[in-house]
């Protein structure tokens, strides 16, 4: 319960020391945002000079002081509506936590840190509190660092774990608990500044419609796995912001919600009140969300660039660099060899499985028909005999829709016109092109489509809600129908939840004691270091309980994770080399009759865990590590720390 308060209380902290600037941006919800955006970018500046946990510390300090000076600064101008300020910051305060509490409550239900990508998270997330500097180390190959990924988001976590004075065991769960209240808070604000907006949680917190074709065909059982109605598309992921919500993998795309949400709220702001501070606030936006979560940044800049334009605001262009310079380190770091270029699509999507992943395409298509039926009508003959040549089913349904909606904005130059266009092209372009990865072959295209499809999801949601005050009484009636067949999926899932069996923890590690390694995997935790662990059956082993060790101590393995290594340093020719050697030398280190302390200092390690694992995979010759200082021993777990002889 303390980490709740005080995690909480950092977060209202941040959130009332930035309400000023909101306030002078009009934008008062979206203070807690702007607030975690500007202490993690202090933060991660000062990490590159001193070790992360002291530059939290520093950074919280700048924060206050920066804050408590632009009360000071802006008193005269607060001070004659101070009332109406304090009242609607803590009513908004007062939905955060609402919001905060509903997604604890689901938590309480499915509190565990295991599977999918969870573990990688946490590993991440650890090592990031334990780093020396940034970019932080590599939790899954030691002596190596992640300057290869979009690691922002995790910064923003790592923060509040260590001000909180919590556990990533528990400060993910928090975390995630944290996104989707960030994310939901400032519709709620953005609904009370503006009443046709009441359409946005209605489509944000939908399903597809890959629920409803299940219960169609009878398969009950499967028609609210998250794993069915999420693969729709051969050989790709089609998540939803809600399913991504449910699954709670502290991934990129999942923390970057929020951020593509407060986006889109100050575009809309700034397109209906024009300021230009609210211009400069959205260019730094565009270049923190690539460091949270790359793929973003190329559709919202091309969202922002076409709404300038056409509102002929060219100051906005010229405040782009604004996204790139402040971010210069991250950018002079970043090593790009996991990504090859760009691809074309070989395989394209079918026009069913299109509409049951993407069902929000339906609005504007239905929309375009009502409003501008001839040049949809026309364009949707010259479509099909190009969708027939090209084998590209979805233009039937895209290429209509966009040239129909083109037309109105340039006649209306409205926000939601343009964010809707941007989803559909965005829909449209990852037909045709791909990023060049390490995914090949029938999957080349998986992670393109898995993170365009949340972006163009977001999108939709807000786009909609022009379309959805049309004058046509059919469409509005056709659109209610849609969301409620859209909302079974949400609902049968909170129906279900019971199923999944009260836990009463936010302990992500909890479930380890059932095999007796929590209380092992506690007293690493307090450590840094090198660890050596069981790696899995091969060198290239992901998705598995190996390296586990890691994952939830946050200390470097020397090998672990094998398969997101490679996938992430794909292009790098020495990456299988070294996945190989590591892999090899610690069957060595466990298996050897002799302790060959050259191999231990090879990768400087501290620590040998032995559990049931290691027990299982390996026959461990045990002499040798009489050598060592064991550490710790409950009978299911010995750990050994590594003494070097003195030369």
């Amino acid at each position: 319960m303390l980490e709740i308060v005080l995690w909480i209380t950092i977060l209202y902290i941040i959130s009332f020391l930035s309400l000023p600037l909101a306030d002078r941006l009009g934008l008062r919800g979206l203070s807690k945002v702007l607030g975690l955006i500007f202490l993690t970018y202090i933060v991660w500046l000062i990490s590159f000079l001193v070790d992360f946990k002291s530059a939290t510390f520093y950074g919280f300090m700048i924060t206050v002081t920066v804050g408590s000076l632009l009360w000071l600064y802006d008193v005269n101008r607060i001070s004659s509506n101070f009332r109406g300020l304090m009242i609607d910051f803590f009513k908004f305060e007062a939905v955060f936590i609402v919001f905060f509490l509903i997604y604890l409550l689901y938590e309480m239900f499915n509190p565990y840190v295991v599977g999918a990508e969870k573990m990688t998270d946490m590993a991440i997330l650890t090592a990031i509190t334990k780093s020396n500097s940034l970019p932080p180390y590599d939790p899954f190959l030691a002596g190596y660092r992640l300057n290869f990924y979009y690691y922002m988001g995790y910064v923003s976590y790592a923060i509040l774990t260590i001000l909180s004075l919590t556990t990533t065991h528990i400060s993910y769960n928090l975390a995630c608990a944290t996104v989707f209240a960030l994310a939901m808070t400032p519709i709620v604000w953005l609904i009370s500044k503006s009443r046709e907006k009441i359409t946005i949680p209605f489509l944000l917190l939908a399903g597809n419609l890959m629920t409803l074709k299940m219960l169609i065909f009878g398969n009950i059982s499967k028609a609210f796995d998250f794993w069915t109605v999420t693969r729709v598309i051969k050989g790709t992921i089609n998540e939803f912001p809600l399913a991504t919500l449910f699954f709670r993998d502290l991934h990129p795309h999942f923390m970057s919600i929020p951020f593509q949400i407060a986006f889109l709220i100050a575009l809309y702001m700034w397109v209906r009140e024009e300021k230009k501070s609210t211009a400069v606030l959205m260019s730094f936006l565009l270049g923190f969300m690539f460091t949270v979560n790359s793929w973003d940044f190329f559709t919202y800049s091309f969202l922002y660039i076409i709404l300038s334009i056409a509102l002929r605001r060219f100051y906005a262009l010229a405040l782009l660099p604004l996204a790139v310079i402040p971010f210069l380190p991250f950018h002079l770091t970043l090593n790009t060899s996991a990504v090859k270029g760009i691809g074309f699509v070989c395989e394209r999507t079918d026009l069913i499985s299109f509409i049951i992943a993407q069902p929000l395409v339906l609005l504007p298509l239905i929309y375009s028909l009502i409003q501008e039926r001839k040049i949809f009508l026309t364009v949707l003959g010259i479509s099909i005999p190009i969708s027939l040549l090209f084998k590209f089913p979805v233009i039937v349904i895209t290429l209509p829709t966009v040239v129909a909606l083109l037309k109105k904005f340039y006649e209306e130059r409205s926000f939601e016109l343009g964010v809707a266009l941007t989803a559909l092209l965005l829909l449209t372009a990852v037909e045709i092109v791909y990023v060049d990865d390490a995914y090949s072959g029938e999957i080349e295209r998986l992670n393109t489509v898995f993170k365009s499809y949340v972006q163009a999801w977001i999108l939709l949601s807000f786009g909609f809600t022009y379309l959805n005050y049309s004058y046509e009484r059919i469409y509005k009636s056709i659109a209610i129908c849609l969301i409620a067949i859209l909302w079974i999926y949400p609902i049968g899932c909170a129906v279900g939840l019971p199923t999944l069996g009260f836990k009463g923890t936010l302990d992500g590690i909890e479930f380890t004691k059932s095999y007796g390694e929590y209380n092992a995997l506690k007293y690493l935790y307090r450590f840094s270091g090198v660890v050596v662990e069981y790696p899995g059956k091969t060198p290239y082993e992901s998705y598995t309980y190996a390296g586990r060790v890691s994952s939830y101590t946050g200390l470097r393995s020397v090998l672990c994770n094998g398969g997101h290594e490679l996938f992430w340093r794909f292009f790098d020719n020495e990456t299988v080399k070294v996945l190989n050697e590591r892999w090899r030398d610690i069957k060595e280190i466990y298996e050897s009759k002799d302790l060959d302390y050259d191999l231990l200092e090879k990768y400087n390690v501290s620590f040998i865990y032995i559990g049931y694992l290691e027990k299982s995979n390996y026959n461990i010759s045990y002499d040798k590590f009489s050598k060592l200082q064991k550490v710790y021993d409950d009978g299911e777990v010995v750990i050994y720390k590594v003494i070097y002889p003195k030369s």
